[in-house]
């Protein structure tokens, strides 16, 4: 049996009051993609209520949304 194809994460930026932004994007079960300035680089993670991880650390937010993009589709069941 196939699933259907997933829906593109949606990404939201906050601004926190430092002035570091953060996007993040909901996934499945309550839980969050992120994407963060990291030691000059972007780091891209997954939190849930049982986890919190670094998928990737990359140079810019275009290689962060894939990655995240390419989690979810591992990961993310949602129709």
């Amino acid at each position: 049996m196939e699933h259907a194809l997933r829906t593109p994460l949606r990404w939201e930026t906050l601004a926190r009051p430092d002035g570091v932004t953060i996007e993040q994007a909901r996934a499945r079960n309550n839980s969050w993609y992120l994407i963060a300035p990291a030691a000059g680089a972007l780091e891209v993670r997954y939190a849930s209520q049982s986890a919190n991880a670094v998928i990737a650390q990359v140079a810019s937010r275009d290689d962060a949304m894939r990655a995240a993009e390419a989690h979810a589709d591992r990961y993310d069941t949602r129709e």
